[in-house]
């Protein structure tokens, strides 16, 4: 299958000349559109800090809950949920109902060991999300217990996940249907926190190009007819994708037929462009975290950690299995004290928004277009 990177609207407005114009009066025939067409949405990481955790505890406290974050994507849930198919970043393993969360030590390379809340799933779920990759350099913080309970923690929340697995079965590329159209989700990590699982399949991590292409092929020759590739990197902070990151990327777009490329890890937003005719988005950025916020510490005060991108690409059948591409980017900004997330030109275009509101939107939607011009 061939993706072809145009936009659907180019293909109506490709005219531009200024002949003679008919006035015959006939009646309009409507012509009927693409039979199939799919849209998909991709956020930013998410995570769950002390105050992350800090405002859901409060905004539990109404209903005796110990956590509830779905106020906290409330805003953003209309635009996620306008998606066929919308994709979260889990970074971190999630634990099990009612236990234990936060810092859980530190790895042998230095970093914290994270578990997210058990709550955690079920707001991405209400937001509207459908499914999560869940590879990144936190995924075996806690070893091959913390997979398991994230992968139960997604699924008893109606979630489907990519990147990590219980068992064999449960391992490799994951496929969808939607409007008759035959998708899958691969996701990987290129480092990991701690030691790599001995068993490989359990943690999709990869710098080789080869071994990322490889089930893109798979899953095509499973009978996938568009393929999304989730890509946790490790670089963070930079404006740019690394030199070895783009080459990864471009090597497995050469190698494979990926269709769209969400990048992961940076904590910031990185551009967006085409690597030959498919979409890739350099780094999302952050959904939800506490960095960017009042009580970030270290390189995360940088305001840039608040913010993030969704990401959104339909895909429409052209017929013969040619698929053209509209791609989208929307800004998203955590409001700072309240981390909840919000999406910069909706709230904008708000006559009623706070003034103290609408300079953190400001300055958010205006770091995100230094990167990425067109953001909506």
């Amino acid at each position: 299958m061939l993706v072809l990177a145009a936009a659907v609207a180019t293909v109506s407005a490709s005219w531009s000349g200024s002949g003679p114009v008919a006035t015959v009066d006939v009646a309009a025939e409507r012509v009927a559109g693409p039979a199939r067409r799919v849209s998909v949405i991709a956020g930013g990481d998410i995570l769950t800090e002390a105050l992350v955790r800090a405002v859901a505890a409060a905004h539990g406290a109404a209903t005796g809950a110990r956590f509830d974050f779905a106020p906290m994507f409330a805003p953003v849930r209309p635009l996620i949920e306008s998606a066929d198919v919308a994709i979260c970043h889990m970074e971190l393993p999630i634990g099990t109902a009612g236990g234990s969360y936060g810092n859980h030590g530190k790895s042998p390379y230095g970093g914290n060991l994270l578990v997210a809340p058990y709550e955690i799933a079920a707001a991405a779920r209400s937001a509207g999300f459908d499914r999560c990759s869940a590879a990144s350099n936190h995924a075996y913080d806690v070893g091959a217990g913390g997979i398991a309970t994230t992968f139960d923690a997604l699924t008893a929340n109606g979630l489907g996940s990519s990147g990590t697995a219980r068992s064999v079965a449960d391992s490799g590329p994951v496929h969808f249907t939607v409007d008759g159209i035959r998708l899958a989700h691969v996701s990987f990590t290129t480092g990991s926190n701690t030691v790599s699982p001995t068993e490989r399949w359990r943690l999709n991590l990869s710098r080789n190009p080869s071994v990322i292409a490889g089930q893109v092929t798979q899953a095509r020759a499973d009978g996938a007819e568009i393929v999304l590739l989730s890509l946790h990197v490790t670089n963070e902070m930079l404006p740019v994708p690394i030199a070895a990151d783009h080459d990864l990327v471009a090597s497995i777009v050469r190698a494979s037929q990926v269709d769209a490329v969400f990048v992961h890890g940076p904590h910031v937003v990185q551009p967006f462009g085409f690597v030959g005719q498919t979409p890739v988005w350099w780094s999302l950025g952050n959904l939800l975290s506490e960095m960017g916020g009042p009580t970030a510490t270290g390189r995360y005060v940088d305001p840039r950690t608040g913010d993030g991108l969704l990401a959104t690409v339909e895909f429409i059948d052209m017929d013969g299995g040619d698929f053209f591409v509209d791609v989208g980017s929307v800004a998203i900004c955590n409001e700072f004290a309240a981390r909840t997330i919000r999406a910069a030109t909706v709230e904008l275009a708000r006559a009623d928004l706070p003034a103290p509101l609408r300079t953190q939107m400001q300055a958010c939607l205006s770091r995100t277009r230094a990167v990425v011009p067109d953001a909506g």
